[in-house]
């Protein structure tokens, strides 16, 4: 294989990188770390870019600078198998298997540990968030097959409803867990060749807070470090009445000159013409009703390596 094919297969190797690190990195990085990340893969790639376009001689200055690239391709790729390698452990757990009604009571002690977190906040559980979205197992165990998958989910949901809680929220009303993945049976059998080294487990939440309290929320979900969440989508609708526009007040003078708006102005100074912005929405106690689709990485047991 001479120089250009090997550049070309380099080349396509930094492509998967930098799909995988996007992905990856915008699920769990915090937001100037991620920037600086992403900014660096897109770098390299705009670089390896530029060696598959062209044809380079085979000279050891040119060999130096693809090796030196794929050198921080390879670096950034092991940190992320790293933080994957983190998740996976807290996903498979102690490896042990449970039985359908071993779930019922750990979906029940979560039940319980999260209603006694809201009468801790004074917070209300509404509907199907009272019981995490899983109550259809209140009375019926579930397939044995489907425990492994909804064990996890269960914990995930868990962590994200005291995420919220623990924020100050007044209430937490909707809690949806979609049904598993066809991706779930087919990782029943980690030697299948249709299993796939992990695949989302998908949920949704519904609650109201105040706008203030929606940074602290998704940054606590989004940098967890134990369950790899990403907020698919999230929708924001003020529940405050948007107050009506003053009255026109015509100024009683005009200044004969513009004034140095960094001064605090004397009731004697303003005169009637300075007319200060009054915020009329969008402030930090502004109620509103949040609603978001979500999932988790479930990793497949002897699968991701």
């Amino acid at each position: 294989m001479n120089i250009s094919e090997n550049k070309r297969v380099v080349a396509l190797g930094a492509v998967f990188a930098l799909a995988f690190g996007g992905v990856m990195f915008y699920g769990y990085s915090e937001s100037q770390k991620h920037a600086a990340n992403k900014a660096a893969i897109e770098e390299i790639n705009v670089r390896f870019d530029g060696y598959a376009n062209q044809e380079l001689t085979p000279t050891k200055a040119n060999l130096k600078e693809i090796k030196d690239a794929y050198s921080k391709v390879s670096s950034v790729n092991k940190d992320l198998q790293a933080e994957l390698n983190r998740y996976a452990t807290v996903c498979w757990g102690d490896g042990k298997s449970i039985t359908a009604q071993d779930f019922q009571n750990e979906w029940r002690d979560s039940v319980n540990k999260v209603r006694s977190l809201a009468t801790k906040q004074g917070a209300s559980l509404n509907g199907s968030a009272a019981e995490l979205g899983m109550g259809t197992y209140k009375n019926a165990a579930p397939v044995a097959d489907a425990v492994p998958f909804l064990r996890f989910q269960l914990k995930a949901v868990t962590r994200v409803a005291e995420s919220i809680l623990s924020a100050g929220v007044p209430s937490l009303d909707k809690v949806y867990c979609e049904k598993l993945p066809d991706e779930a049976e087919e990782s029943l059998n980690a030697n299948s060749r249709k299993a796939v080294p992990y695949f989302p487990l998908r949920f949704e939440v519904c609650f109201n807070a105040t706008r203030g309290n929606l940074p602290k929320i998704i940054n606590s979900i989004v940098t967890d470090k134990e369950y790899f969440l990403t907020i698919t989508g999230i929708s924001v609708k003020g529940n405050d009445s948007l107050p009506g526009i003053d009255p026109y007040v015509a100024p009683s003078e005009i200044a004969a000159e513009g004034s140095d708006l960094g001064v605090e102005a004397s009731p004697e100074s303003t005169g009637g013409y300075r007319t200060v912005a009054v915020r009329k929405t969008g402030a930090p106690d502004e109620k509103v009703r949040v609603y978001m689709t979500m999932q988790v990485l479930y990793f497949t047991p002897g699968k991701t390596k």
